[in-house]
C-alpha cells in the first residue's frame, strides 16, 4: 500500500496469517504420541466396504450461497483489488495473491449475511449496484483501477457500502468532498503504528508486523458519524479505525494480516455482520469437540469425559478417524501396529452410548497420517498430516509443501469410502460432518468434502487462483505456493460453497511444541471473553480425552460464567 499523493509506502508482508493451518497440528503431534508410546503390536483387520458415495448430496451447495443464519433473499457485491492500477500498470503476483485471499476471506465472513457475488472492482459497471442489497469493497492495492461508474454509484448510494483498506480517496477525489460521507474524512496513512483496536469498549491486539498501514481518519461533524471502533500505539491517544455516516462504514485497514485470536479481525467481522445483517440476534454460544479418537483411544479414558458431558447435559462431537496405522512402529516399539474401530469393540461402545446420549459423530479424516513416510513427524495416526504434504525445518519450523504426490479427487474418495465403510460395519451412523487432520488438505480435496459432507468443522486452507475473476471453483488454477488459513467467528459459507462449523479458540497444549508456544485453559478462556464483541458469534474448541475431566469441567463452566451457551453443531448449522 501507499499514501496517496506520493507519501510513505508500506509493503504487504510476504506472507500473512489469518490462522496458520499447521498450528493445530504441531499441537496435537506432540500430546498424542505421547499417549499411544509403549502399546503393544495389533494387526488391523481387512478393510471393510467401502460405501457408494454416489449421489451422496445430490444438491451440493454453491460458492456464493448464503451460510447458516444468512438471508438468502439479499445479496453482495463483494469488490476487491485484482492488480490492475490507474496508472496502467500491474501489481506484483504477489500482491495479487494476496488481494485474491483477502476477497475470499471477506466472502466468507459475508455468507454468514447474505449471499454473495465476488468480481474485481475493475470489472464494476455503471448501475450494477442496483442488483444487489449491500457492496463491500476491498482496498489492499494503492492506486488501484476503480472505475468512475463504481466511485459515482457508492457517491450516491442508496444501499449500505462497506469500505475496508486503502483508496478512500479516489472517492473523495470523485465526489469532490469529504471522502466517504459527511461529517469525517480520510486523510493519510498513520505515521505510528497501532497495536490495539478498541471495539465495543474491548481492547483487540492488532500485531505491529501486520505492515499494511492504517488510514488516519479525521471526524469533523461527531454529530453526522458514529465512531466504531478507535486505534491506538503504546502510549498514544486512540483514533478512530472504523466508522459510519450515511449509507458509508469505512474501515482503515485490511484486517487480515497476521490476525489471531483477541485480533481487531473480530471487530471487522462483527461490523460486516452488523450492516449486512442487522438482526442478527445477540447470543453466544459454544461448541466442544472431543479430538482424535481413534481406534488405539482408551476406552476408559474417553468414557470418563463423555460421561461427565452427558451427566451435565452437555452437547459435544467426536473427532474420529476410524483407522490407526503406525507402519514403522515409531510409538509401538519398532512394531508396524495398525488397528480397525472393528478391532476395538470397547471404544466403539463408548462411542455409541454417546451418540445415542445425543452426541455428533465428525469424520476426522481416515487414518490422520500418511504411509508414504513421516508427514511431518512420523507416520503414525493422530501425529501426522493425511491429506498435504508437510515437513520440519531445521528451526523446528512447520511449513505446508503442497499436495500430496497421489492427490486427486479419486484418491478422496476412495478414503473417504472405506473409512465411512469402517463406521457402517460397526454400527455407528455415518458421520455427515467432516474434519481435515491438522486443517490441510488440498483446494480438490476441500472441493470434495463440499460433495460429499452436508458441513466442516474445522479452520479452512485456501489457495490464490481457486477464484479467479471472483468465480470460485477453479481446482485446476488453485496454486500451492501459499496456504492460507481462516478461523470463523461465526459459521459461514466458504468460497468451496461448504457450511463450516467454527473453531476459534483451540485446545489445551500442554507443552510447547515447533514454533508454538504451550497453550492453557486461560489462554482459551481470553479469547473466548474478546470474542463476545461480535454478536451471534459462536466460541468452538477441542479437547483430547486423555487430558481428562477435571480440566474439561473447568473449560466449560467458566464458559457458562461469560456468558456462553453450549449448543449442538445441528443447532449453529440452523442458523
Amino acid at each position: 500500500m501507499t499514501k496517496d499523493k506520493g507519501g510513505q509506502r508500506f509493503r504487504l508482508p510476504a506472507w500473512f496469517r489469518l490462522a496458520v493451518v499447521a498450528v493445530v497440528a504441531v499441537t496435537v503431534a506432540a500430546v498424542v504420541l505421547v499417549q499411544v508410546t509403549g502399546t503393544d503390536p495389533v494387526t488391523a483387520s481387512p478393510p471393510a466396504t467401502p460405501v457408494s458415495l454416489a449421489g451422496r448430496l445430490p444438491e451440493a451447495a454453491k460458492a456464493g450461497m448464503p451460510g447458516p443464519g444468512g438471508d438468502p433473499n439479499r445479496k453482495t457485491l463483494v469488490l476487491y483489488d485484482d492488480g490492475r492500477k490507474k496508472d496502467g500498470t500491474t501489481s506484483s503476483p504477489e500482491e495479487v495473491r494476496t488481494a485474491e485471499a483477502y476477497a475470499m476471506f471477506t466472502a466468507n465472513l459475508v455468507s454468514r449475511g447474505t449471499a454473495w457475488t465476488m468480481q474485481p472492482a475493475a470489472d464494476y459497471r455503471a448501475r450494477q449496484a442496483n442488483g444487489f442489497q449491500a457492496i463491500v469493497y476491498l482496498g489492499s492495492v494503492s492506486d488501484a483501477a476503480l472505475p468512475k461508474a463504481f466511485l459515482d454509484d457508492v457517491t450516491a448510494a442508496r444501499i449500505p457500502v462497506v469500505w475496508i483498506g486503502a483508496n478512500i480517496w479516489q472517492l473523495h477525489a470523485s465526489a469532490g468532498k469529504a471522502a466517504g460521507g459527511p461529517g469525517w474524512r480520510a486523510e493519510r496513512y498513520r505515521d505510528d503504528n497501532p497495536t490495539t483496536v478498541t471495539y465495543k469498549g474491548t481492547p483487540l491486539r492488532r500485531d505491529p508486523r501486520s505492515g499494511t498501514g492504517v488510514v488516519a481518519i479525521d471526524v469533523r461533524d461527531p454529530a453526522k458519524v458514529q465512531v466504531l471502533a478507535e486505534a491506538s500505539a503504546p502510549g498514544g491517544t486512540p483514533t478512530p479505525w472504523a466508522v459510519h455516516s450515511g449509507q458509508l462504514t469505512y474501515v482503515a485497514e485490511v484486517p487480515y494480516a497476521y490476525a489471531e485470536a483477541q485480533d481487531r479481525y473480530l471487530a471487522a467481522a462483527d461490523i460486516l455482520l452488523g450492516v449486512l445483517s442487522p438482526q442478527a440476534p445477540n447470543r453466544h454460544r459454544a461448541l466442544i469437540r472431543l479430538e482424535d479418537v481413534g481406534p488405539r483411544t482408551k476406552p476408559e479414558e474417553l468414557r470418563r469425559v463423555t460421561d461427565f458431558l452427558i451427566r451435565e447435559k452437555i452437547p459435544f462431537s467426536l473427532a474420529v478417524y476410524p483407522y490407526y496405522s503406525d507402519p514403522q512402529g515409531r510409538a509401538n516399539n519398532g512394531a508396524p501396529t495398525s488397528a480397525r474401530l472393528v478391532d476395538s469393540p470397547e471404544l466403539v461402545d463408548v462411542l455409541k452410548e454417546a451418540v445415542q446420549a445425543g452426541a455428533t459423530l465428525v469424520m476426522h479424516g481416515y487414518s490422520h497420517q500418511s504411509d508414504s513416510g513421516p508427514n511431518p513427524y512420523d507416520g503414525v495416526s493422530a501425529s501426522d498430516f493425511e491429506f498435504y504434504k508437510s515437513s520440519v525445518d531445521g528451526d523446528g519450523v512447520v511449513h505446508m509443501d503442497g499436495p500430496m504426490p497421489e492427490d486427486s479427487a479419486r484418491w478422496f474418495d476412495d478414503r473417504i469410502a472405506t473409512g465411512l465403510g469402517e463406521f457402517r460395519r460397526v454400527a455407528l451412523p455415518e458421520p455427515t460432518m467432516f474434519e481435515f487432520p491438522h486443517y490441510g488438505g488440498s483446494a480438490v480435496d476441500y472441493q470434495r468434502t463440499t460433495e460429499l459432507f452436508q458441513a466442516r468443522y474445522d479452520r479452512g486452507s485456501y489457495y490464490a487462483g481457486f477464484c479467479p475473476g471472483g468465480r470460485c471453483g477453479s481446482t485446476a488454477t488453485a496454486t500451492a505456493e501459499q496456504v492460507y488459513g481462516q478461523f470463523f467467528p461465526y459459521p459461514v459459507r466458504d468460497v468451496y460453497g461448504a457450511n463450516v462449523v467454527p473453531e476459534n479458540i483451540g485446545n489445551v497444549a500442554p507443552v510447547a511444541f515447533n514454533q508454538h508456544a504451550s497453550r492453557t485453559a486461560v489462554d482459551m478462556l481470553a479469547d473466548a471473553q474478546s470474542a463476545l464483541v461480535v454478536r451471534d458469534n459462536v466460541a468452538g474448541f477441542f479437547y483430547h480425552p486423555f487430558l481428562g475431566e477435571g480440566g474439561l469441567r473447568d473449560l466449560v463452566n467458566s464458559l457458562r460464567a461469560l456468558g456462553y451457551r453450549f449448543a449442538t453443531p445441528a443447532e449453529i448449522l440452523g442458523g
